[in-house]
């Protein structure tokens, strides 16, 4: 490592190992960057402009579980024949090399693989030092195990977070969802004056089609008719998400009466689309569905129970009116 003082020590010493890298210092200077260079935490290795190894410090044999002579002499034997990205390693690490000593400095991903058969998941920040009158190759070495391990467990950590808002059956929203993101809609709606549309759904005679057909089916019916209704909604923020049993609801922000009523039309003729057999649904005799359906500006005074409770009043009209249809009331 390049000394501050331009004068040559008159007794240079060698790095400790196999390098024969002279770090141009006085003494005392050289066993400090000496230990700086052998205790560092981090993985530390410099090569040549022949692209050869000739020195790494302890971080790095650790993090390989190696010695320095394989380290120096078998770096290749460390490496996968191919890295991550698709290039070969030999390839990649020469190239990383040739760019380092011509005076880049860059980050790269790199992986290993130590004689156990381990996989080491690190990036290496290469850069150049100048040593007496020539440069040399220096590697900073980062080992990712543990931050990739943490990577991986706040992946599986969030899935399982969000499994508590998707219903098990049909794989859309379920009613956890709703209540916590319905109340939170309601509020954001309320400050800015905006409008909201709700509906509430159910699938015509179902308890006879469960009767008639058993349950299995009828499980198959409530994911198909959940996949239709999924399908109807086409902008980010409206979400379908399954009530309960045979009942939905959708939640459509800013959505007024004319869209909402377009919208409800669609599902009611997407559901039939389907012509999943239903004998005991009078007068059509395949599954339908019945819609409540609300539209409202958002006061502040209002709850999402205001919503709900017009949109179920909506669907039970409906009901009484024939079904296979939807009601619309203003809140």
């Amino acid at each position: 490592m390049h000394s501050s003082s331009s004068k040559q020590s008159e007794h240079p010493q060698e790095a400790s190992g196999n390098s024969g890298f002279v770090f141009d210092a006085p003494h005392s200077a050289l066993e400090f960057a000496r230990a700086v260079f052998d205790t560092a935490p981090i993985g530390l290795a410099l090569f040549d402009d022949n692209h050869n190894f000739i020195d790494c410090n302890k971080s790095v044999l650790m993090m390989l579980s190696v010695d320095k002579d394989h380290f120096l002499s078998c770096f290749n034997e460390l490496s996968p024949e191919h890295q991550p990205d698709g290039s070969l390693s030999g390839d990649k690490f020469t190239e990383c090399m040739k760019r380092a000593l011509s005076g880049e400095n860059f980050v790269t991903e790199w992986e290993f693989c130590s004689p156990t058969g381990e996989v080491i998941d690190t990036d290496v920040t290469f850069t150049r030092i100048l040593d007496s009158d020539k440069y040399v190759g220096l590697g900073y070495i980062r080992d990712l195990r543990s931050t990739k391990k943490l990577e991986n467990q706040i992946v599986r950590l969030k899935s399982e977070s969000e499994k508590i808002y998707y219903d098990p059956l049909t794989g859309i929203y379920n009613r956890r969802f709703f209540d916590e993101n319905l109340d939170r809609i309601v509020k954001t709606l309320s400050r800015s004056g905006g409008i909201l549309s709700l509906m509430m759904i159910d699938i015509d005679n179902f308890k006879d089609y469960n009767d008639t057909y058993g349950h299995s089916a009828g499980d198959d019916c409530i994911r198909a008719v959940a996949e239709s209704l999924t399908k109807s909604v086409t902008r980010a923020d409206d979400f379908i998400v399954r009530y309960g049993g045979d009942e939905f609801a959708a939640v459509l922000p800013n959505t007024d009466e004319e869209g909402a009523r377009l919208l409800a039309e669609k599902m009611l003729e997407n559901v039939r689309s389907y012509n999943i057999p239903h004998e005991k649904n009078y007068g059509t005799g395949i599954v339908t569905i019945t819609i409540g359906c609300t539209t409202g500006k958002v006061e502040t005074s209002h709850h999402t129970e205001d919503y709900i409770k017009r949109a179920d009043e909506l669907l039970y009209n409906s009901k009484y009116s024939g079904r296979n249809s939807y009601t619309f009331g203003s809140l």
